[in-house]
């Protein structure tokens, strides 16, 4: 049975996690990291605390969607107490995905934007559209809750950078997040990036190819944070007794044989 800790389980995504796992018979449940312990999911009795240094005993492997300091932290215990962990925290900047990287030489992580199967699957015809329609303009109109911290989504910018892949540009140097007053006509190869935040959304992102008489549009919309759960459970499955290193999603599904 594989033993898993939820990196922020009174969060929404830990609830989700937490909910994925009642009734599997492969995985189970055994901690929680959260600084805030009073808001854990009905039912649950597992060991919750603040800090993964507090725990009693390491688990086998985390899942962690928390905020990218935390996850730096769980990830330095992961490479002490030996444990994978399947990382979804969004907003590292590019100092903070070198020491995931570090991480990685001792530890096996499957790092990914999000864990939904349809939207990984989306990531590849991003790619190949960006490949084929490569004099298009290409702008990604992402929207989430109101409470998301992040702009634009880590979806949305691993979006960018599978575009610019299939383009062979690097996404920094072509990047345009958000507009506003006279700002000039576009410029040529630019991805563009707009974000809405409101409500209770899910996650909706739209990626749309603009060229002269014809628009293509890629979309994926979610309607439930229990996608995200079952892809992240997939993964961890998936990377039991795996070795270190740094995994992707591409991995997990076999789509980097698409």
């Amino acid at each position: 049975m594989l033993k898993i800790g939820i990196v922020g389980l009174s969060g929404r995504m830990g609830h989700a996690l937490y909910e994925c796992a009642q009734g599997n018979d492969v995985a189970k449940v055994v901690c929680g990291i959260d600084s805030n312990t009073t808001s854990v999911p009905a039912g649950c009795n597992v060991e919750v605390v603040a800090t993964p240094e507090d725990l009693s005993q390491a688990p086998d492997m985390f899942i962690d969607f928390s905020r990218p300091q935390c996850s730096l932290n769980v990830l330095e215990y992961s490479k002490k107490h030996g444990c994978a962990v399947i990382l979804g925290t969004t907003g590292f900047d590019y100092a903070q995905k070198d020491k995931i990287k570090e991480y990685s030489r001792y530890i096996p992580i499957v790092l990914s934007a999000n864990f939904s199967i349809g939207v990984n699957v989306l990531l590849n015809l991003v790619k190949k559209a960006a490949e084929i329609m490569n004099d298009a303009d290409l702008e990604i109109v992402e929207a989430h809750h109101r409470y998301k911290v992040d702009s634009p989504s880590g979806t949305a910018i691993a979006l960018g950078e599978a575009a610019a892949s299939g383009r062979h540009i690097a996404l920094k140097d072509v990047m345009v997040s958000g507009r506003d007053g006279i700002t000039g006509e576009r410029q040529y190869g630019t991805i563009g990036f707009s974000s809405i935040r409101g409500g209770d959304i899910v996650g909706e992102h739209n990626c749309m190819f603009c060229s002269e008489g014809e628009r293509l549009e890629l979309k994926h919309i979610a309607t439930s944070r229990q996608n995200f759960a079952r892809g992240a459970f997939r993964a961890a499955l998936w990377l039991e007794g795996r070795s270190a290193g740094l995994y992707s999603m591409n991995e997990v599904l076999g789509l980097n044989k698409f």
